[in-house]
């Protein structure tokens, strides 16, 4: 038999399919193909029949709602052709007088009907409304009465202030229009957005309060809101006491459902498809015939009963099988295809097995586009949705079945025909029971004869396949219906465990956990585009602000994102909440979930999904519930993709307590990212500009590291034709001005480049700040710690890792001169090389912690220095030295190391400055004389910024002080002496003499016999006092023990002068002017009896104080207010204080 091509003969008539946009489509053409039925004559009836002037139209996507709304709008279009074009389409001159009545036309010519077309968008209820009302007054040619007032010009910043605008303008237009027209096409996006907390429900409400009391018979204002589902549908979700509310609102509309008929969908199929002129045979004409007589005798179906013309309209469908013209109205009505165009979008689909393409595949003209076509189709692009929806389980044992049957005929190795048979008997089977049963239409025998395409052996065969088919289990018949069915080879239906087990769910439970939702990054593509490299900032959906402070304290930075945005599921925010939670997470963009309750239900399903699987272990034995509950769980993520997508797409972000403009995530992305990495380099090399490199990527970073450090003098390093690390030395180095000629040597050399050599790339910033870090740490620092304390990976710098030891080499080969290089041995101590090699290369790419670099002077700045030392030596020894540093730094060392332990290690300010024992202390723990001078006394003495005067003052202070301590301290110690024993006169002298050879002491001899030398020139006899007194010898003097030694002075000058008296009195000749008293008083006090006394001595001198000092001290306690007990007190407590306390009854112990 022969094929032909079917597009020869049938055509799909496009505008027939096409949606209608309000905006656009009215025109008489328009109304010539519009398919004006029954459902429509309804509508327009309710219409002008109700005395309400508010009006919803509901029904499914694809039923020509808004068809019926251009129909109203072509009713009163100033244009008499399309007036004419509509009442030609409606061809009811009863209905088109009704609408005369509302609709008044005869006056349109002086006064035109206002049309308000408004298709709902993403822009808000306001601006939509102003918009609208402002373009209608501009096309009904009225802008001129507003001219004078400038109503049209105030815009509403509030929903209020939008309503009594409309009350304003509509006000202003009575008398001089027929009437409003006020259609909302799409209303239901924006009852979506009020049911997620953007907007105030109430709005609907006072609207229609208002329009029906604006609206007269003579000046009539209709409103007519169209919807796919009723509002308590777009409630789903919430309180029931907000769904009753919302309910409460509709009542102000008069709602018209609008669901078409099956004649009447059949009539649509039938008028989408048209004949070309090109004449079908006349023996295929009458077999088509035959087909639909037989197709009408064996439905049966009581919907079809009263359809006259039902008949001719199948005939109009071909090359639609007639029942696949029957049941693509049902299909249309399925739970899984309310999101899609339905009928329309399946004739007007190009996908695989679809009307079009089964027309322009060749076939024979015989063949119809039948159920089992519709099946194919249905299977191969809706299969997801399909068993996600409530037919999914029949659908899953079908499928079932299929398999079952490929098994069972390839066993008995039927012929590829006769297998295709038994595959088309069960599509068809279900596709009747699926989809025909609510019509009245089962899969009788005979009706099964006619449902597809088949040879006369083929249709023979048909009884034989249906009685094998039985007999395999895998149909059953039934009596009752005469008509087959799938056997149910599966006890579990999990589309009615699910709807079971979420009634009992806990509606305050968090179910978004249970989604399983990964985080997601987004790229700063822009960013990326100009600076070149690639940043990121993490997706985070939480459930509600608890979980924030959490998130915040993990610090989520596995993904190595720069910033995170975060999504949190409380609608309830309001913006000042999220302005001050984005203020106190500073690192986090900040927004709340609009669309939660719509997530919430996906996530609540497929918690319970979960949940079956572990209560119902059989499922996984099961093999049409294990399919049915996989492609469910399949689908409900690919929901929740979406979902989870458009969330994070229309969220309004908060950021460090600033809103973010409306835009795209990778938008707001870089603008974030030009901000906080605003001082990093712009480089283009996709090699090494990234964290993680590839194995030749990094080959050819590994070689220009060689290169830079073995050929920094050769242009391009002497990098020959273009390997890859010529393309990163290019993009990384000499473009940024990192390499480059010097005008004077005549060679290449690395340096920090000028802002204008830098050529705004930032890379002068990032040098020049990397060495000042590496100047301004006091020691060695490591490459691991250099990178974080200089911010190179962070902000406002962020290079990535790749780009790291590229860089690093750079600094270190452009400031070489003044770095000291260092690496870790085995030991994990850092150790001094001469220079960077190799291996230092190679811990700069893997462990970068085990090198260290360490900033030195410049030649030129190391020997100024050394000349200022010098010259303060020679100044202050008088000693010319050279001025080298290891000459200057062993002439500091040496001259300090040879003064005793008390000089190199006391800490008495008396003595010695703080400068001086900071310096001081630096020159005891030298161990390198080019640290001792470069760093340590670099430092101290603030070389960098000191004048040259100030650093040999402060040299000059520490020789001197270092020099003449021992002598002030002798001085000090000498007036303590004498403060306490008087003047050393000569017959003190003699005394001393006496007392060590005769006291029984020895101490005490030894104090006399030291005191006997103080007419030396040398002071030594006070050196050997103080060891004497302290017990320490003058090698090991410290602070403490020089302390002690002046505490013990007073005890041995009262021994010394006690012994002196009996000396005096036994030694007549050595009696002199001078007289020494005992003095003593006895006091008797609670603890028992004390004695104080003191030897003093008496020359003139100390008379002539005492008789000054008597004179005042009298006359001064006479003039105060004090009796003789009194005083008597006050001269006893005067005398415990200079006198010694020297024996008490109680305890018998001298002191």
């Amino acid at each position: 038999m022969s094929t032909t091509n079917l597009n020869q003969y049938y055509q799909i008539n496009v505008n027939h399919l096409l949606s209608t946009r309000l905006d656009t489509d009215i025109s008489k053409e328009f109304f010539d193909k519009i398919i004006f039925h029954g459902t429509a004559y309804n509508a327009l009836a309710t219409v002008v029949d109700s005395k309400s002037s508010t009006f919803t139209i509901t029904g499914s996507y694809g039923t020509g709602k808004s068809t019926l709304a251009a129909i109203l709008t072509g009713f009163v279009h100033s244009d008499q052709n399309v007036r004419d074009a509509v009442n030609k389409m409606i061809a009811d001159p009863i209905l088109s007088a009704k609408l005369e009545t509302v609709f008044k036309t005869e006056n349109i010519e002086k006064k035109p009907w206002i049309i308000i077309k408004a298709v709902a968008g993403i822009i808000s209820p306001i601006e939509l409304f102003y918009r609208s009302v402002v373009d209608a007054v501009q096309v009904a040619g009225l802008l001129k009465y507003f001219k004078q007032s400038m109503l049209l010009e105030q815009y509403p910043e509030t929903e209020a202030q939008l309503l009594d605008w409309i009350i304003q303008v509509f006000s202003e237009l009575q008398g001089k229009i027929s009437g409003t027209l006020f259609i909302l096409d799409e209303m239901g996006k924006l009852l979506e957005t009020l049911a997620r907390g953007s907007g105030n429900l109430h709005f609907f409400q006072d609207l229609s309060e208002k329009i029906n009391r604006l609206s007269q018979p003579e000046c009539p204002f209709i409103f007519i809101g169209i919807l796919h589902q009723s509002f308590a549908d777009y409630a789903k979700g919430l309180s029931h006491q907000i769904a009753l509310e919302w309910a409460k609102i509709q009542g102000r509309y008069v709602d018209i459902s609008y669901r078409i008929s099956l004649d009447e969908s059949i009539a649509l199929v039938s008028k989408t498809l048209k004949r070309t002129d090109a004449k079908i045979p006349q023996s295929v004409d009458k077999n088509d015939h035959d087909l639909i007589d037989q197709i009408q005798k064996f439905i049966g179906s009581r919907l079809l009963e009263n359809s006259p013309k039902v008949k001719q309209y199948f005939y109009n469908a071909l090359p639609l099988h007639p029942l696949t013209t029957v049941l693509l109205g049902a299909v249309s009505k399925s739970s899984f295809s309310q999101n899609e165009r339905s009928i329309f979008s399946f004739l007007l689909s190009a996908e695989p097995y679809s009307l079009r393409k089964f027309l322009d595949a060749n076939t024979v003209l015989e063949q119809k586009y039948s159920i089992v076509d519709l099946w194919d189709y249905l299977s191969h692009n809706l299969q997801h949705q399909i068993l996600s929806s409530k037919e999914g389980h029949a659908w899953s044992l079908v499928e079932q079945a299929l398999t079952l049957v490929s098994q069972k005929t390839s066993k008995e190795n039927f012929s590829i025909a006769k297998n295709q048979l038994y595959s088309n008997l069960i599509k068809a089977i279900a596709m009747l029971n699926i989809f025909g049963k609510s019509l009245g239409v089962y899969p009788t025998r005979d009706l099964l004869n006619f449902s597809f395409y088949a040879s006369k052996k083929e249709t023979k065969a048909i009884t034989e396949c249906l009685t094998q088919l039985t007999e395999w289990k895998i149909l059953s018949f039934w009596n009752s219906t005469q008509s087959y069915e799938v056997v149910t080879t599966s006890d579990l239906n999990v589309q009615q465990l699910i709807q079971d087990k979420l009634e009992t769910l806990n509606p305050k439970q968090n179910y978004l956990q249970y989604t399983g939702y990964k985080a997601n990054v987004v790229l700063a593509k822009r960013h990326y585009q100009e600076r070149g490299i690639m940043r990121w900032m993490g997706q985070y959906l939480i459930y509600n602000v608890n979980e924030l402070k959490q998130f915040s304290e993990l610090e989520h930075q596995s993904n190595q994102s720069y910033r995170d945005f975060v999504l949190i599921a409380e609608s309830s925010l309001t913006d000042r909440q999220l302005m001050k939670l984005s203020q106190t997470h500073s690192n986090l963009v900040i927004a709340s979930l609009n669309n939660y309750n719509e997530i919430e239900n996906w996530a609540k399903e497929l918690f319970v999904l979960q949940q079956i699987v572990k209560e119902q272990p059989k499922l996984l034995i099961d093999q049409v519930a294990k399919k049915e509950y996989q492609h469910r769980c399949d689908y409900i993520y690919q929901q929740l993709t979406f979902l989870f997508n458009h969330a994070f797409e229309s969220a309004t972000w908060f950021y460090q307590g600033e809103k973010q403009a409306q835009k795209q995530l990778s938008v707001i992305a870089s603008e974030l990212a030009d901000k906080i990495f605003d001082q990093c380099p712009k480089m283009f090399n996709e090699l090494v500009v990234r964290n993680e490199i590839s194995s030749s990527a990094a080959s050819g970073r590994r070689k220009l590291l060689e290169k830079m450090l073995h050929s920094p003098e050769m242009e391009n390093l002497g990098i020959e034709k273009f390997p890859a690390e010529k393309a990163i030395y290019l993009s990384c180095l000499k473009r940024l001005g990192l390499h480059q000629l010097n005008s004077e040597t005549q060679e290449w050399a690395f340096v920090i480049p000028t802002p204008h050599e830098a050529k705004d790339s930032n890379s002068h910033i990032l040098l020049e700040n990397g060495f000042k870090v590496i100047k301004e740490n006091k020691g060695l620092i490591t490459l691991a710690d250099f990178y974080e304390k200089a911010k190179w990976t962070v902000a406002p710098f962020g290079l990535p890792q790749g780009i790291l030891p590229i860089f690093a080499l750079a600094l270190l080969q452009a400031k070489k001169e003044t770095l000291a290089f260092y690496d870790q041995d085995v030991t994990n101590e850092f150790r001094f090389i001469s220079d960077i090699d190799e291996e230092f290369i190679n811990k700069l790419i893997k462990r970068p912690h085990e090198i260290a670099v360490k900033y030195v002077k410049g030649q030129v700045e190391k020997q100024q220095f050394i000349n200022l030392l010098a010259n303060s030596i020679e100044a202050n020894y008088g000693k010319p030295i050279e001025a080298s540093a290891l000459q200057v730094a062993r002439f500091i060392v040496s001259a300090l190391m040879k003064k005793s332990k008390w000089i190199k290690h006391s800490r008495n300010a008396n003595f010695f400055s703080e400068k001086t024992q900071k310096l001081r202390a630096a020159i005891l723990m030298a161990d390198d004389p080019f640290k001792l001078l470069f760093e340590d006394l670099y430092d101290l003495l603030d070389a960098e910024h000191a004048k040259n005067d100030s650093i040999q003052s402060d040299m000059s202070n520490l020789f001197l002080e270092l020099d003449q301590a021992k002598s002030h301290l002798l001085q000090t110690f000498e007036a303590e002496l004498i403060h306490e024993l008087g003047n050393l006169t000569p017959e003190l002298l003699a005394q001393a003499e006496i007392i060590s050879h005769s006291a029984a002491d020895w101490q005490l001899q030894k104090f006399a016999f030291h005191l006997m030398k103080s007419n030396d020139a040398s002071k030594q006899w006070l050196s050997n006092i103080i060891t004497l007194l302290s017990q320490i010898p003058e090698r090991d003097w410290t602070d403490d023990s020089l302390k002690k030694a002046s505490q013990n002075i007073p005890n041995y000058t009262q021994r010394f002068k006690q012994l002196c008296f009996f000396v005096k009195n036994g030694h007549p000749q050595l009696n002199t002017l001078d007289e020494q008293k005992h003095l003593a008083i006895i006091v008797n006090t609670p603890q028992g009896f004390e004695e104080y006394n003191r030897d003093v001595r008496i020359t003139s001198e100390t008379e002539e104080k005492v008789s000054s000092a008597i004179g005042s001290f009298k006359e001064y306690l006479d003039s105060r207010d004090l009796n003789k007990d009194t005083k008597a007190i006050l001269l006893y407590e005067l005398l415990k204080e200079y006198l010694d306390l020297a024996h008490s009854e109680k305890g018998g112990e001298h002191v």
